[in-house]
């Protein structure tokens, strides 16, 4: 098994989900509720629910919500004893509003923390780093990070997820050192321009990089790379309880394949389970992930 080291942001999730049609500029009545997410930590604690030695570097405040993260990995036996913990800071927060067909109608973070993240912090830890065979690393850090990780460790395999349509374009110029990027379809369209889902699909590869996953909700997902191509379509799900965190799981379920040197379609295969789960879950976590409601 190879190890690995999954680097971005963490936060406190609060999930508001509506009971009736979403009406603006008024108070809507919903069912509230936090947990643990962030797309880096998500993937991480998949990755530790499916059995996996799994370490993580990331950044926390000092107030009560970044010990509870904290708490939270130590529970999953997730190491991130190398991270920052940043004094008289607060730990970075996501509110999801998700409509009454629990789709998320609306996105709010607060993660002005991750800025403490710096190259002299992953500099200070190039050892570190350089002891995991498998990198996974989320675009929330910054360009310059992710600039100087991708160069420092092209030897390594570097897993990247774009995050956000907006988020996905720091890696403009950086495919080459990358070995695989999952995106979503929206993301996809933002990084490249082409006409059709395949002809952005080759862009992307013709820019260095190795291998593409791309999923589009209920649709058909698509992997490539230079000797393969595999459509699949995902597990259909009759009822959604939450669709935020479902493509983290997916990730965390390819990944645990990557890392157990499964073909890619038993890979997928795993993702799309993983998906499924945690479309069924009222937390970003595909199971068995402890809401802050229940501390």
């Amino acid at each position: 098994m190879l190890r690995t080291l999954v680097i971005g942001g963490q936060n406190i999730d609060i999930f508001a989900q509506a009971t009736s049609e979403v009406v603006l500029h008024d108070s809507n009545a919903a069912n509230i509720h936090l947990s643990f997410g962030g797309v880096a930590c998500n993937i991480a604690t998949n990755l530790a629910l499916l059995g996996n030695d799994v370490s993580f570097l990331t950044v926390f405040g000092d107030d009560t919500f970044g010990t509870l993260a904290k708490s939270n990995l130590e529970n999953l036996k997730i190491q991130f004893d190398r991270s920052l913990t940043v004094e008289a800071a607060r730990n970075s927060m996501y509110l999801a509003v998700m409509n009454v067909d629990n789709n998320l109608f609306i996105g709010l973070n607060d993660m002005d923390i991750v800025n403490c993240l710096t190259v002299d912090f992953f500099k200070q830890r190039e050892d570190y780093i350089r002891d995991f065979d498998v990198l996974v690393i989320d675009t929330n850090v910054s360009t310059e990070i992710l600039k100087h990780l991708l160069l420092t460790y092209s030897d390594k395999q570097i897993v990247m997820d774009a995050v956000s349509s907006e988020k996905v374009l720091k890696l403009k110029g950086l495919l080459e050192n990358v070995s695989l990027l999952k995106l979503n379809s929206l993301e996809l369209n933002a990084f490249s321009d082409g006409e059709t889902v395949q002809v952005r699909m080759d862009d992307v590869l013709s820019q260095g990089l190795k291998k593409i996953l791309v999923t589009n909700e209920g649709n058909e997902i698509l992997y490539q790379s230079a000797d393969e191509h595999i459509r699949t379509m995902p597990i259909a799900v009759d009822t959604v309880v939450n669709s935020s965190g479902a493509g983290d799981a997916f990730l965390g379920g390819f990944i645990h394949g990557l890392v157990h040197l499964m073909s890619a379609t038993e890979s997928l295969e795993i993702a799309k389970k993983m998906a499924f789960d945690t479309l069924q879950s009222k937390n970003s976590i595909y199971k068995n992930n402890t809401s802050l409601d229940e501390e």
